[in-house]
């Protein structure tokens, strides 16, 4: 008899373009954070924030930026935020995966962490842009943008946190299906899974050089969905091919 805990062909077809879909919007949002945070800054180059400053802001995310241009941190915020749709989409595969009750929480927790995102990743470049201007405009308008950066900074922190928890939490209960024997995969499969694969890219970023490091480990979340959509879709290719043959 044929175990239930495995991806029928019949599944495989009927989640193949959300596989895609969550692939191809993973890639997305690589591409949006290397081109928006893919930075290593040096903070000792700007005094102004580094000292003059320093008490006010996060040094470090003040500075992050100030080598990007507008055009770059304008399309890494673009290119990801315009690709939300195919990853809401994507969802509907890690759905068909699940049977029974946790498929409503996981539903829930990934539909409304992922609809928090763009309003977080395209925050960075509203805060990006005021610092920059904070260095280009005389002492006397920085009070008002300091401000004004402080609640761009609060709002992002605010959303950014609550998506990112939402999304994790998401992912450590999938985990916790796959354990109880609740999704098509089996147990041993537990580490297919982007919550996982968000502390291998992690531990990656510390041991490469910089700007290596930087590179990996701004995009580590979504090279972890990337990870995760990639071995599924040979997962599902496998099934479609197993049937035809």
């Amino acid at each position: 008899m044929k175990s239930q805990n495995t991806i029928s062909p019949e599944i495989a077809k009927q989640i193949l373009p959300a596989v895609y879909a969550g692939l191809f919007a993973s890639l997305c949002w690589i591409i949006g954070d290397l081109l928006i945070v893919g930075f290593s800054p040096n903070p000792e180059n700007y005094p102004l924030f580094s000292e003059t400053y320093a008490s006010r802001v996060d040094v470090e995310l003040a500075t992050y930026m100030l080598t990007g241009s507008t055009n770059r941190l304008m399309w890494g915020a673009l290119v990801a935020v315009f690709s939300i749709p195919f990853y809401l989409y994507s969802v509907w595969a890690v759905l068909k995966l699940i049977k029974g009750k946790f498929t409503k929480p996981i539903a829930v927790l990934l539909f409304c962490g992922i609809s928090f995102w763009p309003l977080a990743h395209a925050g960075f470049f509203y805060v990006g842009e005021i610092y920059k201007a904070i260095l280009n405009t005389p002492a006397s308008a920085h009070e008002q943008l300091l401000k004004t950066a402080d609640s761009f900074v609060q709002v992002l922190e605010i959303v950014w946190s609550i998506g990112i928890a939402m999304v994790g939490l998401a992912w450590l209960t999938f985990g916790v299906a796959v354990l109880m024997k609740k999704t098509l995969f089996k147990r041993n499969m537990v580490w297919l899974n982007p919550f996982i694969f968000t502390f291998v890219f992690v531990a990656i970023a510390q041991i490469l050089p910089i700007p290596y490091g930087d590179y990996v480990g701004c995009a580590s979340f979504n090279e972890a969905h990337f990870a995760f959509f990639a071995i599924l879709l040979f997962i599902v290719l496998k099934r479609l091919k197993q049937k035809t043959s």
